[in-house]
């Protein structure tokens, strides 16, 4: 099967390279330095270095290429799953906590009770009447 290119006039194509960094970014388009920080560390760690002036300059509506619009969808789709992996662990660490304290707080209350009941049949086995 032969595969169909299509093409793309210049001015859709440059509508597209543009336009996405707006929304990819920052909804509003402004992007601080604090954030863009961030974002530049984060994306490093996903393994696309992005340097944070860069990451500024296209949430502030500076032209970009299309291999540098990918990376920075793969680097928010990368690290959007890595924040919900780190959720999903501090949510299971969570509900095996809460499991963990009501396993103890029922063997306590079961200790009590034996206790209560050994501290019963004592009290009555010392005022039973001997043999």
């Amino acid at each position: 099967m032969a595969r169909r290119s299509r093409k793309v006039s210049p001015e859709l194509k440059l509508s597209l390279v543009t336009s996405p960094s707006h929304r990819v970014l920052m909804p509003d388009g402004a992007l601080t330095r604090r954030q863009a920080r961030r974002l530049s560390r984060r994306f490093g760690d996903v393994g696309v270095a992005i340097p944070a002036m860069r990451l500024q300059q296209i949430a502030a509506g500076a032209s970009a290429g299309d291999k540098e619009l990918s990376d920075v969808n793969f680097a928010l789709a990368a690290t959007e799953f890595e924040r919900e992996e780190r959720l999903a662990k501090l949510k299971r660490s969570q509900r095996r906590a809460v499991h963990c304290l009501i396993v103890a707080g029922l063997i306590l209350l079961v200790l009590n009770s034996l206790l209560c009941m050994a501290y019963l049949f004592f009290s009555l086995a010392l005022h039973a009447a001997p043999y």
